[in-house]
């Protein structure tokens, strides 16, 4: 039972501890990126303010020719070029060799727009400003202006690589510490979860004796007495009778529960033959149905399941004698087929059905809901075929409308597929 809870304590104090984590990474790595462009991008201006050919003087003496420039090798570290729209190059100096070709490209298709901007261009990177400017000799012409960026985008990858392990080294971390935690936290629900079934386990069993002798002794008063006693009197009696009985069939409902959270509850584990143990009891269930309520038997495989037939046995009667309870004129159906690794019980009903506001607690131990409280039972019935179920690794589903009935389904791996 507290497994699944420290699981589930785990997982969420992973990714609430992950989440932050991942955060605060993502805001430094984008805090350095950002640090890193303003720098580029002063670099660049600074640069700019140094380069004569694009200083109005340079720009006036520039001449458009039929051939166009070619480009020059830069000496500095940065490059620039200038380019008319239509994309010829009238002058220029690069870093990053042939990437001349591809601005000329982005001119020609009206794509060199003002700003600053990141080009990778041979698997090289570079940042570079443009600005649309008048020549007095050549018109509106493109000065393109940049710096080779390849150095600091390394970089950045690389502390992308580092954030990324350190996400991975520090959530493995986090995983043992949240393990811990979930540990630590669930000690004193733990510790109170087993001192109450210690009570139960203990007053369940102190009852059985008193009980057992109080249902002896109505028997033997209705015996000895029965002859003399009014018709009032009986029904008192008959009423003490039902009770007595209800009540030690309860307290053996919470023995068998409190037996199996400690996990001390008696299973004898067998090669089950499910087609023959459904049979037996649909034809036992059978005999004790009444008249408006009609079994329909459906038995289409025979699957073998590894499993104690006495529990199981208990497990199914529990669904049938629920069905029976709530289906006051109509159909029971009874089931049996394979699922794929699973051999698969199903009971439906053709009876009030479950409100869907009670589905998600009718496992729940004592719960019943607005129609349940005027039937008879303990309540402690699908909680105990829950258990059966969970301790042959199996599960319930259930599906149900009012007024149109409920399906239960049981699903038990099938023999070499319960581990």
């Amino acid at each position: 039972m507290f497994k699944p809870i420290r699981r589930n304590l785990t997982i969420l104090y992973i990714l609430t501890f992950f989440l932050f984590l991942v955060f605060i990474l993502v805001i430094m790595y984008f805090t350095v990126q950002k640090v890193a462009e303003r720098e580029q991008m002063k670099e660049i201006s600074q640069y700019m303010k140094q380069e004569k050919a694009i200083s109005k003087a340079g720009l006036a003496r520039l001449k458009e020719n039929a051939s166009g420039s070619k480009v020059q090798e830069a000496g500095h570290p940065y490059f620039y070029y200038i380019l008319k729209p239509g994309g010829k190059l009238l002058e220029g100096e690069e870093l990053i060799p042939g990437l001349h070709s591809e601005m000329r490209k982005l001119a020609a298709e009206g794509n060199l727009r003002s700003g600053y901007h990141e080009i990778e261009y041979n698997e090289r990177n570079a940042m570079y400003h443009v600005e649309a400017v008048h020549a007095e000799t050549s018109g509106t012409v493109y000065v393109v202006f940049g710096i080779e960026t390849t150095g600091a985008h390394h970089v950045m990858q690389k502390l992308l690589v580092l954030f990324l392990l350190l996400s991975a080294v520090f959530t493995a971390i986090l995983a043992l510490l949240s393990y811990f935690l979930a540990g630590k936290a669930i000690v004193p629900i733990h510790v109170a979860l087993e001192k109450q079934r210690k009570f139960v386990s203990d007053a369940s069993h102190e009852l059985r004796t008193p009980i057992s002798v109080f249902y002896s002794s109505i028997e033997l008063l209705e015996k000895e007495e029965g002859e003399h006693l009014s018709t009032f009197g009986k029904e008192v009696v008959a009423d003490l009778k039902t009770e007595a009985k209800l009540m030690a069939e309860m307290l053996e409902d919470l023995l068998f529960l409190a037996r199996s959270d400690q996990e001390v509850q008696q299973y004898r584990f067998e090669e089950v033959q499910l087609y023959d143990l459904c049979a037996s009891i649909a034809r036992r269930f059978q005999a004790g149905l009444p008249k408006n309520i009609l079994l329909i038997n459906n038995l289409l495989e025979r699957p073998v399941v590894w499993g104690d037939p006495t529990r199981l046995q208990e497990l199914i009667y529990i669904f049938l004698e629920n069905a029976k309870q709530y289906t006051e004129n109509g159909f029971i159906k009874l089931s049996l087929y394979r699922k794929d690794n699973f051999a698969v019980i199903e009971i439906e009903d053709s009876g009030s059905g479950i409100d869907e506001h009670d589905l998600p607690h009718i496992f729940e131990r004592f719960y019943r809901g607005d129609k349940a409280r005027v039937r008879d039972g303990t309540g402690l019935g699908l909680s105990i075929a829950e258990a059966i179920t969970e301790k042959h690794r199996g599960r319930i589903e259930v599906k149900s409308k009012v007024g149109e009935g409920t399906v239960f389904k049981v699903f038990i791996p099938l023999k070499g597929e319960e581990t």
